[in-house]
């Protein structure tokens, strides 16, 4: 994949703890281990998942590991519905042309 060169090597740091806090729903995963995984310091991850709290996409939960919050779930639960409705009208037009 191509990136132009105006990337926010930031940004791009802080999608990628997005993704890696998938998996861990439950019980969440420690900042350090997260650190560990994306391979930057722990003080930098606690940012990048401090943001994201902010954004509403992560959360800290009381045993102080973090999970992405259930808006995420959501989003996804509202995607998948709307391929399954655009999946029927598909559907319905080549049984309409087929007939």
């Amino acid at each position: 994949m191509n990136t132009p060169k105006e990337t926010n090597s930031s940004q791009l740091r802080g999608y990628r703890t997005l993704l890696a806090l998938f998996g861990h729903e439950i019980t969440g995963i420690e900042c350090q281990e997260l650190a560990k995984q994306l391979e930057s310091s722990r003080g930098t991850v606690h940012r990048d998942l401090s943001t994201l709290q902010k954004a509403g996409l992560a959360e800290q939960l009381p045993n102080k590991n973090w999970r992405i919050t259930p808006l995420i779930g959501r989003q996804a639960i509202k995607m998948l519905n709307h391929i399954q409705e655009t999946q029927q009208r598909v559907d319905e037009t080549i049984a309409r042309y087929t007939r």
